[in-house]
């Protein structure tokens, strides 16, 4: 078989080859590790900041292409594709997430050829859908506020909004072509239906990244009443419903703290903070945590399980997710884990058996399950085993090489 691949990130065996080294990890690493053990050779096409190519071993080859904002469309990117194509003649193309305009770029150079029949998209998120959830709980005058970093760049909450509104569009013309498309949930199907309802949706499940099968989350060694969440960057990572719950605990947990990866909002130069981050430090203030958020910089695999395993729950205040790779992360760790039922969440986390979900405009349930954890003590862990045998189903590498072999198979 002959496989192509596009990917909107750089795999680590990639960045390696070129580089010597590769920080981080992602889940397709893994995947790309399992399938370089079949019979068969393997083109990868991924986005990066500079043009280049090579080969990883006699079977595997990569090149990388640049592009503009994910917004907008390239047609040049259209004729590279078509080249590539060409050039390869793979039996299967296969294409991961559809938020870049590269993704039509390519289902238009397949269809040029007459490929489309070979070719299957990966739904990660989905633009389409993202911007009606984008600023919810969030007042109409911050959604509508500047910062001078905003002013600059043009691109305030509303303005993000509106980007992802233009992707969805470059989304949605994709959908519309292909005739083969890969999900996991619930969500993901109802929502490609809708846009292309003669699209043969293909059930296969996410393999994480490897450092997360490894490890078990135990009471003793957590640091009590320690919340850990994935994302304070964006509207739809949902932090400002965390602060307010989180604002609510501290008067009956005072030593109650909050962990988040990135750099602090609170001390951040004010000229290149966003609107959003002004907001954020605003409620900081307001709810008095100041001393209370630790901002942990960037992790890579390693550092971030260790953040798992130290938090007494992870918390996932999201607006909008499909399957989000931090719930299913802790969940293989079998950390306590409250997520807001948004999107394919449900598909994930069995409520009140596994985990707790919640409405997501709601943070005062938010912090009464949270509540429910830190009281539970060592009884969270009959909970958490619960969230890692579901999740070391659903994330099993061998089941879901196997099932995305099968879909391959079934596109010859």
């Amino acid at each position: 078989m002959k496989l192509m691949w596009l990917c909107n990130m750089i795999p680590a065996a990639v960045q390696e080859k070129r580089k010597g080294s590769a920080s981080g990890g992602m889940w397709v690493d893994h995947v790309l590790s399992g399938l370089r053990q079949q019979d068969m050779d393997i083109r990868i096409l991924c986005l990066g900041t500079e043009t280049d190519s090579g080969e990883l071993d006699s079977r595997c080859s990569y090149g990388i292409f640049q592009e503009g904002p994910p917004y907008v469309y390239l047609p040049e990117l259209e004729s590279r594709f078509r080249e590539e194509l060409k050039a390869w003649q793979p039996d299967v193309l296969h294409i991961w997430g559809t938020e870049y305009g590269h993704t039509l770029a390519m289902v238009n150079a397949a269809e040029a050829l007459g490929l489309l029949d070979r070719v299957v998209v990966s739904i990660q998120g989905l633009c389409s859908v993202y911007p009606r959830h984008y600023a919810e709980g969030l007042p109409e005058k911050v959604c509508r506020g500047y910062t001078f970093r905003d002013l600059v760049r043009r691109d305030n909450i509303r303005g993000q909004q509106k980007k992802f509104a233009l992707r969805g569009d470059l989304e949605e013309k994709a959908l519309r072509k292909v005739r083969h498309v890969i999900g996991r949930t619930d969500w993901d199907r109802v929502c490609t239906a809708r846009i292309n309802p003669e699209a043969a949706y293909h059930f296969c499940n996410e393999t994480l990244r490897e450092p997360f099968y490894e490890g078990l989350w135990q009471y003793e060694g957590c640091q009590k009443h320690r919340i850990f969440a994935s994302s304070c960057m964006y509207p739809i990572k949902g932090f400002h419903y965390l602060l307010e719950a989180f604002g609510e605990l501290t008067k009956q947990y005072p030593d109650a703290t909050l962990a988040v990866p990135g750099n602090s909002y609170l001390t951040m130069n004010p000229l290149r903070r966003t609107n959003y981050q002004k907001y954020l430090a605003d409620l900081t203030r307001r709810f008095g945590l100041e001393n209370k958020i630790e901002f942990l910089g960037s992790l890579t695999a390693e550092e971030m399980k260790a953040q798992y395993l130290r938090a007494n729950v992870f918390v996932l205040p999201s607006t909008i997710e499909n399957s989000p790779n931090s719930l299913g992360e802790a969940m293989l760790l079998g950390v306590p884990c409250v997520a807001a039922d948004v999107g394919g969440v449900g598909n994930m986390l069995a409520n009140g058996r596994e985990g707790y979900v919640y409405q997501s405009t709601a943070p005062y349930m938010l912090a009464h399950n949270i509540r429910n954890v830190f009281e539970q003590g060592s009884g969270a862990e009959s909970m958490s085993l619960a969230a890692r045998s579901h999740a070391a189903v659903t994330h099993d590498p061998e089941k879901n090489l196997q099932e995305l072999l099968e879909i391959y198979r079934s596109l010859l």
